[in-house]
Parts: structure tokens; C-alpha cells; sequence
């Protein structure tokens, strides 16, 4: 297997040598679209049903649910295709050009408010285009994570590249997050509002996929694969790769924190802090900005002390700040602000290492099976992923349930309470968790390099 594959679009960087600027850029720009469609469904979606189109919250919760079990089974597949896809853009690139209009089309129709009399009609037609919105976003992301490995085998080189994805990711995210409800404000509120924001973002969503495509058509890639095992081999096969079994456990205790996080934050702002919904707009910037701004600092971080150490000490700073707001009053927002400030320095740390960790468990698995499987590990990961985030809506769904959430007057005391719990609480309880799982994943800069000269020493033979 060669290293560099021919395009018709341009000559490739050869790989190993240190990317060009305006690759990682392009690489970059490419996670925005991923990070609006994660975000804005993520922290608005569950509050678009139960807010705006007045669906009982515990029934919002698990119609959101259900799309996303799909991603189960989609992602992997997805994965397998782009691993033995054969186009002359390349088997990874060519999903962001054919998959750009439907991603952003999808996320816009996922905001029209649908007509019907009663909620469950009303949250069953978001549900199915939640689902099909997801497809097309699989259809796009999975391919578009699964080409870090091949464009770079350097440990740290593969960090740089995270590092500019994640501060798109970042700037994504930040958008979703700060501009979503200015949007909706803007286009006059309610049903009307979100459409005004689901079709600007699409739009948005459509450029950013383009421009990764264009902007990565230097970038090196590996030919498709020729042969590979059916899918429940392959399966089998990711499962007996230690690192990256420990790193994805890991992984989706945290992503369930996050995507209860997301899910939360609006209530927790509205009903926690007595701040209008309005306030979002400058709360999430603090925490998002916050993140961004840090991604460098852990970059320098992760290159002294190595990205496990490192991530060690960014997980520690995020979970005791989450467990801390618990304790926050709404006469406090001085300290509520700084308080954000932090959690965004500690999910910075999130938002960097796993995502460079992951590609180092490509050449694992290379070193056992002799395969290149990029897609199947990117496909499996991102499951897990949306898995992790997806359960966020349901968990906040039944909590302001069994809380005694009312959708017209006066809140009850106990929903505070609830909402509390589950907003700072429980993420701080599962990224406690995902220390145990984590503390067992050992693939240094010196056992990667270790790896690297077994696969050499195969390849020779």
C-alpha cells in the first residue's frame, strides 16, 4: 500500500511532512458546520418542543432519542463505505462535496414547525426529521473525521491538525450556541424565529462543507482498500483493540455529561439564575470563547507533559467546576460568570484530545489486523458520540418531568432543585466515571512510535 494516492485535483502533500497552513485551516472550517448541527440540535432542539411547539418535556425527551439509536448502526456502515469508496476525489472528500446541499437542507427542515393538534403528532414529525437530518450529517462527518489519520502518521503533527478542528469546532459551537436564540429573536420569535435560524444556518452548514472540500484537495489520503471483512468482523476485530475500546468507554461517559450539559443549560440559566432566555447569548460565548481561546494553551500543554497527563488535568478542572454551580445562588452571577469561565478552560481540554488520540488507535489496530480502517474506527467513535449526546435531551427531559415542570406560570421550587442536580451533578458524576476506563489507556508518544516500527518492520517483510 502506497502512502500518497493519486487526485485529479491537485498534487498531494506527501505524507509525513508537516502540513500546509491553509490544509489545516480547510481541514478546520470543515467541523463548523459538524459542531452547528450538533449544538443548536443539542441545546435548542428539546427546548424548540417543549418551549415552542408545547410537547410534555419527558415525551420530548424520548422522541429524541429514538433517531439517534439509528447512528448506531449507521455509523459503522458508513465508516466501512468510506473506507473502500473509489472516486477521483479520494474515498473521505468526496462525501463532503455530495453531502453538503442534503446536510444543510435537512437541518432546515428539521426547524419547521410542524401544524398538528396534538404533541405526540407534532414531536413524532421532529423526531423523523431528526432522524433523517442525522443520516445526512453521518453521511458527511464520519468521512470527514476519518481523514486525520491518513493525512498525517506524526503524533504530534496529528494533535496541530486536532487542534485546528477543534477551534472551528469551537467557533461552530460558539455560533450555535450564542447566535441561535438572536436568530429566532430576529426572525420574530417561536416557530417563526427558529425557521429564520434553520435557514441561515443551513446555509452556513452548505458553505463550511464546500470549503473544507476544496481547501483539503492537497491533503494526503491512502488509496481504498481493496478487501475487508464483513461488517461484524470488523467489529469483533475493533473490539480487541484495547486503546481504542478504553479510549471510546471513556469517551461516552463524557459525552453523555456533555450532552446532558447542552440539554441543560438554557434551563439552568432560565430557572437557576433567574436570567431570561436571552442570556445565552452571552453565558455560552463565555464558555465557548473560553475553550477556544485555551485550545493553543493545551496544544503546548499536551506537547510538554503528553496528551494523557494532560487531559487528566483538564478533566479535573471541568468536573469540579460543574459540581460547584450546583451551589451557585442567582444572586451570585459574578461568580456564576467565572465559574463558566472555567468549565469552558476544562472542556477546552475535551474538545483536543480525545479527537488526537483516536487516529493513534488506527495504527494499532494496523499493527494486529495489517488493515488501514480509519472509517470503521471514526464510524464506531462517532456512535458513540452521538450516543453519548443523544441521551442528554431524554436525561433532562424526564428530570423537568419528575421535577414538576409546568409550561404556563410559576415554577415549583422543586424544579430548581432538579434542575440544579441535573445540570451540574451529573456530568460531574460521569466524567468521574470516565476515569476509570480512562486510566487504562496507555498509548504514549513512546509506544505509539513503538507501533509505528512494528508496522514498518510488517511492511518490509
Amino acid at each position: 500500500m502506497g502512502n500518497v494516492s493519486s487526485k485529479a485535483d491537485g498534487e498531494e502533500v506527501e505524507r509525513g511532512k508537516k502540513l500546509p497552513l491553509g490544509i489545516k485551516l480547510s481541514y478546520g472550517i470543515g467541523d463548523i458546520s459538524n459542531n452547528l448541527f450538533i449544538v443548536t440540535t443539542g441545546m435548542y432542539l428539546l427546548f424548540f418542543l417543549t418551549n415552542v411547539l408545547g410537547v410534555d418535556p419527558a415525551l420530548a425527551g424520548t422522541m429524541l432519542l429514538f433517531p439517534k439509536l439509528w447512528d448506531v448502526i449507521s455509523d459503522p456502515i458508513m465508516g466501512a463505505i468510506s473506507d473502500v469508496t473509489r472516486s477521483r476525489f479520494g474515498r473521505r472528500r468526496v462525501y463532503l462535496l455530495y453531502g453538503a446541499v442534503p446536510f444543510g437542507l435537512c437541518f432546515f427542515v428539521l426547524f419547521i414547525a410542524p401544524g398538528f393538534q396534538t404533541e405526540f403528532a407534532n414531536a413524532l414529525q421532529v423526531s423523523l426529521l431528526f432522524a433523517l437530518a442525522c443520516t445526512a450529517f453521518t453521511i458527511v462527518n464520519v468521512p470527514y473525521a476519518s481523514m486525520v489519520p491518513e493525512m498525517s502518521n506524526d503524533y504530534n503533527e496529528r494533535l496541530s491538525i486536532t487542534s485546528f478542528r477543534m477551534s472551528f469546532a469551537s467557533i461552530g459551537a460558539l455560533l450555535a450556541g450564542g447566535l441561535t436564540m438572536v436568530l429566532v429573536n430576529a426572525g420574530g420569535g417561536g416557530a417563526a424565529g427558529f425557521r429564520t435560524m434553520g435557514s441561515i444556518f443551513a446555509v452556513a452548514i452548505v458553505i463550511s462543507c464546500m470549503w473544507c472540500f476544496y481547501g483539503t484537495r492537497r491533503a494526503p489520503s491512502l488509496p481504498p482498500q481493496k478487501e475487508m471483512p464483513p461488517m461484524k468482523e470488523q467489529i469483533k476485530i475493533a473490539a480487541r483493540n484495547y486503546p481504542f475500546m478504553m479510549l471510546m468507554s471513556s469517551f461516552f461517559l463524557q459525552a453523555v455529561a456533555i450532552g446532558v450539559m447542552m440539554a441543560g443549560f438554557i434551563y439552568y440559566v432560565k430557572y437557576a439564575m433567574s436570567l431570561p432566555e436571552t442570556a445565552m447569548n452571552i453565558v455560552f460565548p463565555i464558555f465557548m470563547i473560553t475553550g477556544l481561546l485555551f485550545i493553543p494553551v493545551w496544544l503546548a500543554v499536551g506537547k510538554r507533559l503528553g496528551k494523557i497527563k494532560s487531559y487528566h488535568i483538564g478533566l479535573t478542572i471541568f468536573t469540579v467546576i460543574m459540581g460547584s454551580l450546583f451551589f451557585t445562588s442567582a444572586e451570585m452571577l459574578w461568580l456564576f460568570y467565572a465559574q463558566i469561565f472555567l468549565a469552558g478552560v476544562g472542556f477546552s481540554s475535551f474538545q483536543l484530545f480525545p479527537f488526537s488520540m483516536l487516529p493513534d488507535t488506527v495504527e494499532y489496530d494496523q499493527m494486529q489486523s495489517g488493515l488501514r480502517r480509519e472509517g470503521i474506527f471514526s464510524g464506531m467513535w462517532s456512535a458513540g458520540q452521538k450516543i453519548g449526546y443523544s441521551v442528554g435531551p431524554p436525561i433532562v427531559g424526564f428530570a423537568l418531568a419528575l421535577s414538576g415542570f409546568v409550561r404556563e406560570g410559576v415554577q415549583p421550587e422543586s424544579l430548581v432543585i432538579g434542575v440544579r442536580v441535573i445540570f451540574c451533578l451529573f456530568p460531574a458524576l460521569m466524567i468521574l466515571l470516565s476515569f476509570l476506563p480512562f486510566s487504562k489507556y496507555r498509548l504514549t508518544e513512546k509506544e505509539f512510535e513503538r507501533v509505528k516500527e512494528k508496522i514498518a518492520q510488517r511492511s518490509n517483510l
